[in-house]
């Protein structure tokens, strides 16, 4: 399906009457409704140095729009907000909206007001591979489940590749999972008694449970001939050559 971006008004919020009570005013004040695109704001999933990220919820049931989303919000009138931020977010949208794979979160559409840009994406309940990792009781995974995850890195990686595709800022916090970890995966059990409760109320079906590859703000298409020296990505996980400021190959950049 095409990808629009939609240009509207700012956040809309159900306000309230200037002549009811004061009390009463409050109490609707409390219970605020914004919504984005068709969806209702429910919570915020974090933040970066550009972007804002919640989950929203389907606010007008008859429609065909899926029931729970990712919103990224992006202020453009911040001062993190340069020129070049810009152009990596409209060739974010651009790339997200020619390519789709099972193992890259899927961008549902791109909204655009006077102050905002936001890109309604595919909402993973399961959080980013770095929370799996951490609330494990050995704060490590498997050679079983670490193999299953690497199946499908390495499917979405193959893909990009395919396409001359760089991500160039593959880490943890960038790998989703569309649910909390299978009971199947018993040999990884969780550090929180509440989190393991949660996981067997949820029993999310393991064959639904993947890892997608997201975040594409530093994303850009590269022939594997060419190659590239722009300083960008996360040290703690850039490849020597990046860091010492060399000019790199594809290869090293799809991480």
């Amino acid at each position: 399906m095409p990808i629009q971006i939609h240009e509207d008004d700012d956040m809309h919020m159900k306000h309230n009457h200037p002549h009811y009570p004061q009390q009463q005013q409050q109490q609707q004040q409390q219970q605020q409704i914004v919504t984005v695109a068709g969806y209702r704001i429910e919570q915020k999933l974090g933040a970066g140095s550009f972007a804002t990220v919640y989950k929203a919820v389907k606010h007008n049931a008859n429609t065909n729009l899926p029931e729970h989303v990712a919103i990224k919000a992006i202020d453009a009138q911040s001062k993190n907000i340069t020129k070049k931020v810009l152009e990596n977010l409209d060739l974010e949208i651009s790339i997200l909206t020619t390519y789709q794979h099972p193992n890259i979160v899927c961008l549902h559409q791109a909204h655009k007001t006077d102050r905002y840009f936001y890109l309604i994406l595919e909402y993973c309940a399961g959080g980013d591979l770095q929370g799996l990792i951490r609330t494990r009781k050995s704060a490590r995974l498997t050679e079983r489940l670490a193999r299953r995850l690497m199946r499908d890195l390495t499917s979405g990686l193959t893909f990009l590749a395919s396409h001359n595709l760089i991500h160039r800022d593959i880490k943890p916090q960038n790998l989703l999972l569309t649910g909390p970890l299978p009971l199947d995966e018993f040999h990884d059990p969780c550090r929180s008694p509440e989190d393991a409760r949660i996981r067997q109320l949820t029993d999310f079906p393991t064959n639904q449970f993947h890892l997608k590859i997201a975040d594409f703000g530093f994303a850009r298409h590269l022939q594997k001939t060419s190659l590239a020296e722009t300083l960008c990505g996360s040290p703690l996980y850039m490849a020597p050559e990046i860091l010492s400021h060399q000019r790199y190959v594809c290869v090293m950049s799809f991480l």
